[in-house]
């Protein structure tokens, strides 16, 4: 009996290796274990493609990502993206090479695909297929791997918020000091902008953003403060906003369109004191 376990086990290797042969390419993938959920910032992503076979190899790279069985995104790469392995031919891919054009289900109308963040996070499964053209023949066996996805936090407004009064008087040179909390986790290459809006009694917090022209609006990358030297700013209620974008595509980062929750704050009158009158000065007087 031993005998035909043994002759039925080299049978079943014998068929898997000769099912690998069947792949005419080779494919390796290099991706971190950690990604944020905005796939057009898995740059560091790389594939080799080697031809193992004797004949010119016209493929595409698909990509399929998954959580539980529930499909999240995946690519749709144009006819035209294929690429040509000649035999014995390697290629390398990165980046937006690797990813292509994605398409989510939740919208599929938007403009670039890979900037919107993924609809959830956790651990997803990635998994990559080598076909041609029509996705009909496989080149290579599927690529799965399981990573962690995680969104970024939205820029917090720190000072000034409902709490805090700027005070000083009408001949005062006005200074609004603006200060937040960053994305998290850090990134580089984020730029935010600062916009400021006065806050009238008849509109609400979201008219007010909404249908007013900023009194501020600013731009800065690399810090989370901003200096403000208005000319002029009337007595009264303001609101203010920052938004996080790339500063290399100028495409926003985190959901809600990068913008944080807005912020409100007073302007009033500096109370001077004076000081007491002496009974000789009132003599004088």
């Amino acid at each position: 009996m031993w005998r035909y376990g043994i002759i039925a086990a080299y049978l079943a290797v014998s068929a898997c290796a000769q099912q690998a042969a069947e792949y005419p390419i080779e494919a390796y993938v290099q991706l971190d274990t950690l990604l944020p959920s905005t796939i057009a910032e898995w740059t560091g992503a790389k594939m080799v493609l080697v031809n193992r076979s004797q004949r010119t190899i016209h493929c595409i790279p698909r990509v399929i990502i998954t959580k539980e069985g529930r499909l999240l995104a995946r690519t749709k790469v144009p006819q035209t993206h294929a690429w040509n392995l000649v035999p014995g031919g390697q290629l390398l891919l990165h980046g937006a090479q690797l990813w292509g054009g994605l398409v989510f289900p939740d919208d599929p109308r938007h403009l670039d695909q890979r900037w919107l963040p993924l609809g959830d996070t956790g651990t997803v499964t990635i998994c990559i297929h080598i076909t041609d053209s029509l996705c009909i023949e496989h080149f290579a066996a599927p690529l799965c791997i399981e990573r962690r996805i995680f969104h970024y936090h939205l820029p917090i407004p720190l000072s000034p918020v409902i709490i805090d009064t700027l005070r000083w008087g009408r001949r005062a040179q006005h200074v609004v000091h603006f200060q937040w909390m960053p994305v998290l986790p850090w990134r580089p290459a984020t730029c935010y902008i600062v916009r400021c809006y006065p806050l009238p009694d008849t509109l609400s917090i979201a008219e007010a953003v909404r249908v007013q022209q900023p009194l501020l609006e600013q731009r800065v990358c690399n810090t989370t403060t901003l200096q403000w030297r208005p000319p002029d700013l009337p007595f009264g209620r303001y609101v203010w906003t920052v938004r996080a974008i790339d500063e290399h595509t100028e495409l926003p980062i985190a959901t809600s369109d990068g913008y944080s929750l807005p912020a409100t704050f007073y302007v009033d009158a500096k109370n001077v004191s004076r000081r007491p009158v002496s009974d000789s000065q009132r003599r004088k007087r």
